[in-house]
Formats: structure tokens, C-alpha cells, sequence
């Protein structure tokens, strides 16, 4: 007699939550810089980045190869499915609402 394994259906929907996705990657930002004192680099951000998604429910994250898919792309598989992020312009853009916090908010200026 031969039994057939069941297979084991993924808990996770076909499309992720976006409303989750967003306050994962919002709150793991907000957490890291109020615990800066002063500037942080392109890479920390690039990693924090990382660290964040790879936080969402289902989603597998790992550094593309440089020379497959270029500087700073992010592939992220969710199910089947891959998606290649480039990480470069907002990384960017978070380090300039970070350096004009800085610069608004003298509190927070590094002690020297």
C-alpha cells in the first residue's frame, strides 16, 4: 500500500499584505535613526533595508550579484515570484530626510 504525502499549503495569501509590509519597513526605520546621534552611511541604510524585509511574513531576501544584476539590487522571492529591487535611490533619499532632520534638530547633532 502507498500513501501520498500531503503537501503542506503555504499559510501566506498569493499577494502580501501591503499595509503590513509598509509598517514593518516604516517602524524598523523609525527604530534605528531615534537611535542615531548624528549621520549614518548609504550601507547602514542599505542594510537596515534588508533587515526590514526580510521581517515580512513570506519573503526571502538575498544581495543580487554585482555583476548579474548591478550595484545595490535586492532580489526578494515571495512565493514564486521574484522581485529585484534598486536599493541606491532610496537609500539615498532617506539619508536626506536624515541629514535635514539633523540639520533642523540640533539635539540630535553628534557630540564631538
Amino acid at each position: 500500500m502507498v500513501r501520498k504525502l500531503k503537501r503542506a499549503k503555504d499559510k501566506f495569501p498569493d499577494i502580501p499584505d501591503s499595509g503590513e509590509m509598509k509598517k514593518i519597513i516604516f517602524h524598523s526605520i523609525l527604530s534605528y535613526l531615534s537611535k542615531q546621534d548624528g549621520h549614518v552611511s548609504k550601507m547602514e541604510i542599505k542594510d537596515l533595508l534588508f533587515d526590514a524585509i526580510s521581517l515580512i511574513p513570506g519573503f526571502r531576501v538575498e544581495w543580487g550579484e554585482i555583476q548579474k544584476f548591478g550595484k545595490s539590487k535586492l532580489l526578494v522571492n515571495y512565493k514564486d515570484k521574484l522581485l529585484i529591487l534598486d536599493l541606491e535611490e532610496i537609500s539615498n533619499m532617506i539619508l536626506k530626510l536624515w541629514d535635514h532632520y539633523l540639520d533642523t534638530h540640533p539635539h540630535h547633532k553628534p557630540h564631538k
